[in-house]
């Protein structure tokens, strides 16, 4: 990629401090939203950047901007926790950042690169001659993304229950990227790991990792007496009809996109304890999430900006 480009970076958690300090090391970077860490023991990632006083200033100049993971959490706005919050707002409320506004303020022609990117975005920059690609669509990160996910489930559990994990009857709800890697940590630490799922392939290969198939029809019909349940499918599994079936005071860990899998108030309602995990990577592991996020963008920056 040609030394020239300039990038904005905007919003996101700690993450997003890794992914600036990294790329600042080669390109010009603008950014906005850390406003919360300056000062701070976090403030070095932040030592080649030029800091933007609003977000207009950091993207009208770009060649590039990067938005964080996810890139919104309603939709609508930049989701940008470690920025000032509004002055004279007494309950702290952050700015009120709208991701179309954001790319009217980008140049034509500029790229725009967001974790988990609403499609009307994706649809608005390509209206505005922005060029918008969602790097979490990339299958190295997610992959990679899986082990700092696992093990940031793994240290939940741990956390929580008043026993060792070595013993402990465990169920793990799909078998995908994460489901896989989860049931492998949780496997080694000497745990029983029930990998319930719907394809027979994930299932074959559970039975091949050394962790016991469960059909995910079959345990809606008579769900295992487990210790601690794991769900990584993101729609609606644990519904009021099989919470009414699970054993009061076993303890379910969500760790689904959005923490839809799980009907929260039905849970309570049998006795069932619910731990959300949203974004693990970035709470639990942030230096090694941002890395890899860094990584993956490097390689969208190269391939559009490739011959320029």
């Amino acid at each position: 990629m040609p030394e020239n480009i300039k990038i904005g970076i905007l919003g996101g958690d700690r993450r997003q401090l890794i992914t600036a300090e990294c790329l600042s090391a080669s390109y010009e970077c603008a950014v906005w939203g850390f406003a919360a860490v300056y000062g701070g023991e976090d403030e070095h990632y932040l030592k080649n950047t030029v800091r933007c006083a609003d977000p207009e200033s950091a993207v009208k100049c770009s060649d590039a901007v990067i938005l964080p993971l996810p890139a919104s959490t309603d939709g609508v706005r930049l989701n940008c926790p470690l920025a000032a919050p509004v002055r004279g707002n007494p309950a702290g409320e952050l700015p009120d950042v709208r991701l179309l506004a954001l790319c009217e303020a980008m140049p034509h022609g500029s790229l725009l690169l967001g974790g988990m990117l609403p499609p009307v975005v994706k649809k608005y920059a390509a209206e505005h001659g922005v060029t918008a690609l969602d790097y979490y669509d990339s299958e190295e990160l997610q992959i990679r993304n899986s082990v700092p996910t696992a093990e940031g489930a793994v240290a939940a559990c741990i956390h929580t229950l008043p026993f060792t994990v070595a013993g402990m009857r465990a169920a793990v709800f799909g078998y995908g990227r994460v489901g896989r890697t989860l049931a492998g940590r949780l496997k080694a630490l000497g745990a029983d790991v029930f990998a319930v799922a719907r394809s027979g392939r994930d299932r074959s290969n559970a039975a091949c990792d050394g962790c016991i198939p469960v059909p995910l029809d079959e345990y809606r019909s008579f769900p295992l007496h487990c210790d601690a349940v794991f769900n990584t499918i993101p729609h609606r599994i644990f519904d009021a009809e099989l919470l009414a079936r699970i054993p009061r005071g076993t303890v379910l860990f969500e760790l689904a996109s959005g923490n839809i899998g799980v009907d929260t108030a039905a849970a309570e309602e049998n006795g069932i304890r619910v731990i959300p995990l949203p974004s693990l990577p970035g709470k639990t592991a942030p230096q090694t999430a941002g890395e890899i996020i860094c990584s993956v963008v490097r390689g969208l920056l190269d391939d559009h900006f490739a011959g320029r």
